[in-house]
């Protein structure tokens, strides 16, 4: 069973493994929760203390406050708090953008790095919001008559019906998926200015093949930033770190070599 650390507002389910003298905070998105990271945990715990919970409305996570995504940044950092970690590189997934950015960029002495894997959640910006909930209100269509599919590239879909049926089967341990605000600086994402003085590494990780979050949205976003860079990952769909971990974990690997030297 998961560990639980009480936060501001909610319980937070949790769980960590290895030992090493640097961690990874690894943060889901909206079709996982804690339980995601198996392609990653097993390759990075030999050498990085790894860190895996659920964020309010998914898990075994308990959201008392209702507060929803405005809370995740906070959340993190008390996590941190709670588990003595002074620094990590922060990798988000998708909706865990939200999480990692936000936090990042109002407390970049506590992030060594950042990975946002298939995500813009998190960026501010105006023109970036407005094409992603254009994007999402396509995914929702698309989610009533496919289910988590379109989480997946079709390469994958074809290759992995077994690993598409693992991801289904996690996805079902959350709550009805309900996230509401508008995912703006308003609710908590970073703002221009906050992303412009952001000089720690950052990372914009995205499937050629994403039908939910895709690739030119993601460059887009990585120019707002001036420490970023941009990573396609051909055949990838919006799940890179489930469908390709092994090209996944290289590019994890390279932003922790930059962050820890």
């Amino acid at each position: 069973m998961p560990k639980t650390l009480e936060v501001t507002g909610a319980t937070l389910s949790y769980d960590e493994f290895g030992e090493g003298p640097e961690t990874i905070v690894f943060v889901h998105g909206g079709g996982g929760n804690h339980l995601s990271w198996w392609n990653q945990i097993p390759h990075f715990m030999d050498r990085y203390r790894c860190v895996t919970f659920s964020t309010r409305g998914f898990g075994f996570t308990l959201d008392h406050s209702n507060e929803g995504p405005s809370a995740y940044a906070r959340d993190l950092g008390e996590l941190m708090d709670g588990l003595g970690i002074e620094r990590a590189v922060l990798v988000g997934q998708s909706l865990g953008g939200f999480t990692v950015l936000p936090f990042a960029a109002r407390n970049p002495d506590r992030a060594a790095g950042v990975l946002m894997a298939d995500t813009v959640i998190g960026v501010g910006n105006e023109d970036i919001l407005a094409e992603l909930q254009t994007q999402l209100a396509t995914a929702r269509n698309a989610l009533d008559d496919r289910g988590a599919n379109i989480m997946v590239g079709p390469e994958y879909e074809q290759r992995s019906p077994e690993g598409l049926f693992l991801y289904n089967t996690i996805r079902a341990l959350n709550p009805p998926l309900n996230v509401g605000g508008t995912l703006s600086s308003t609710d908590g994402a970073a703002t221009n200015e906050e992303m412009a003085n952001l000089s720690i590494p950052v990372v914009f990780l995205v499937g050629a093949e994403d039908r939910l979050v895709p690739p030119p949205v993601v460059e887009q976003a990585s120019k707002l930033l001036p420490n970023s860079k941009y990573v396609e990952v051909p055949r990838g769909g919006h799940s890179v770190y489930w469908e390709l971990p092994s090209e996944f974990n290289a590019i994890l690997e390279d932003l922790l070599t930059e962050a820890y030297g």
